[in-house]
């Protein structure tokens, strides 16, 4: 126990905990269980009660040991804030109940949770917003209305997550709101966006780890601008690498506004039920099938996103020359824009060391033309070679060492429409003899000599003319560009063609 500073003062103080109508919505098992949330929330007022100095925003250490049952507050039951002052200024507080026995004189103390006040050196910085404004990877929606209902089976105080979450292996955004309860909000802000947060990470356990979590505690949690009651906020869930027998995220709150509100690290999620309680199939349904595995073995690194997940502080991350383009576009073209950008500006803090701290807007991802991508990279005045495409759900970018295009396209029959254009008299023994559907094989001509047409910065009309396809494959492709051989790769998810060419 060395180094640990030692305590100057501890105290009991008791703690009223009034269980409103509304807690009763937090239910677990048939019972209902006060939330972490308002356990923090009950200790801070307290804390700060006691001692006005402390800092209440920061916390750290979190613990929630034991269950806090709120249906079973009787008066035989004591709680206390149980508070010691430590040497080195910062404070430990302990949510604990006692309950004497009415029919023996025996008294049990259980300790619920524990926090630490009111020490933090760390330096804040904010989560970028190209980070919070989309999600990255291939997603699922999942309505609020179905996450309460199959995943999370609160009541309706705690329906917080108030429209589709959207979630991939890269984490979960979300947008959620205050609540409306009168009364519940506090020290620490409205409870009720970080519980929503933490019902997020819940259903990215139940898809990518098959685990039911429940919170058991956090390393840090940093309040920047307490959340109010009835607004509405934007959240996003960053999972870490599980430690022991939990599921590890980062959490951060922002407002519509792009304001910051509060940041949680290290939290905890596990499996409280002992394996009692496991997903719903359709959560878990497809989670292995999702990937773009041929295309990223051939790229330095890519990006994707789905443009549905965009919200609106996607216009905040543009720089002042993507502003100016964005400008002009209408609002269906501006989507796959936005998408295309923050595609690229992923790219970049990859390239540049998985950066998070240099803001979305400081990063220009067109070139000196206003059109051509181009993905910056900190060390010097290099540009990574890049290339971008989206249709009418993907954005995707690729970076590689040397010139590179990608194309993503829906598959469907209008591709055959055009076939008399884009597809040479020897290309269409290919496309007849090929394994694939005349569709599937068609489209991967079409694409082939789009992604051409971007890594060699040619028209279209002349990749038709220069490009040669002469073997066609479900992953890959065999191709000519002026009669030098190249070979095309291909991914397909959910009926969307994905094809990548490096020259």
């Amino acid at each position: 126990m060395e180094g640990l500073p030692g305590v100057v003062k501890k105290v009991r103080l008791p703690l009223e905990i009034r269980i409103d109508p509304y807690l009763m919505d937090h239910h677990i098992g048939g019972r209902a269980v006060l939330p972490a949330v308002e356990a923090m929330q009950l200790l801070a007022e307290s804390t700060k009660t006691y001692l006005p100095h402390v800092d209440v925003t920061q916390i750290h250490d979190a613990r929630f040991d034991k269950f806090f049952y709120a249906d079973n507050v009787t008066e035989n039951m004591e709680t206390f804030n149980e508070i010691e002052v430590l040497k080195d200024g910062s404070i430990n507080s302990k949510l604990l109940t006692k309950v004497k026995s009415p029919k023996t004189s025996i008294t049990r103390t259980k300790g619920h949770v524990a926090l630490g006040f009111g020490r933090s050196g760390d330096r804040f910085f904010p989560l970028p917003l190209d980070f919070v404004s989309a999600l990255e990877g291939i997603s699922i929606d999942v309505p609020s209305r179905e996450l309460y209902r199959d995943l999370v089976p609160f009541g309706p105080a705690y329906h917080n997550v108030t429209d589709t979450l959207f979630i991939s292996e890269k984490g979960a955004v979300a947008k959620v709101q205050g609540g409306d309860i009168a009364g519940a909000t506090g020290p620490l802000g409205s409870p009720f966006p970080l519980d929503a947060a933490f019902h997020a990470a819940c259903v990215w356990g139940q898809r990518y780890s098959g685990v039911v979590g429940f919170p058991v505690g956090f390393c840090n949690r940093l309040i920047i601008n307490p959340t109010c009651q009835g607004e509405n906020y934007i959240i996003r869930i960053i999972p870490g690498e599980a430690a022991s027998r939990s599921l590890i995220f980062d959490i951060w709150i922002y407002d519509q506004n792009g304001i910051p509100h509060e940041k949680i690290t290290g939290l905890q999620l596990r499996d409280v039920s002992g394996g009692k309680t496991r997903p719903p199939d359709w959560i878990t349904n497809g989670v292995d099938d999702l990937h773009l595995g041929t295309i990223n073995n051939h790229c330095l690194t890519l990006s994707l996103i789905e443009l549905k997940t965009i919200n609106g502080l996607a216009e905040k991350t543009l720089s002042d020359d993507e502003k100016e383009r964005f400008r002009k576009m209408g609002s269906k073209r501006g989507r796959s824009y936005l998408g295309a950008r923050l595609c690229c500006k992923s790219i970049f803090r990859q390239l540049s060391g998985n950066d998070r701290q240099t803001p979305a807007s400081s990063i220009t991802t067109v070139a000196s033309d206003g059109i051509r991508p181009r993905c910056p990279v900190k060390e010097g005045n290099r540009h990574g070679f890049c290339s971008v495409s989206h249709d009418s759900r993907f954005a995707i970018a690729v970076a590689a060492e040397g010139q590179v295009g990608i194309d993503v396209e829906e598959i469907s029959e209008r591709v055959l429409k055009s076939q008399r254009f884009y597809i040479k008299e020897e290309e269409r023994w290919v496309v007849h003899n090929s394994r694939l559907d005349q569709i599937e094989a068609s489209l991967r001509v079409w694409t082939i000599k789009e992604a051409v047409s971007k890594a060699l910065d040619m028209g279209l009309a002349d990749a038709w003319e220069r490009v040669l396809v002469r073997e066609i494959g479900e992953n890959k492709s065999s191709t000519e560009i002026d009669k030098k051989a190249y070979t095309a790769f291909h991914d397909t998810v959910d009926n969307h063609l994905f094809t990548v060419v490096n020259i």
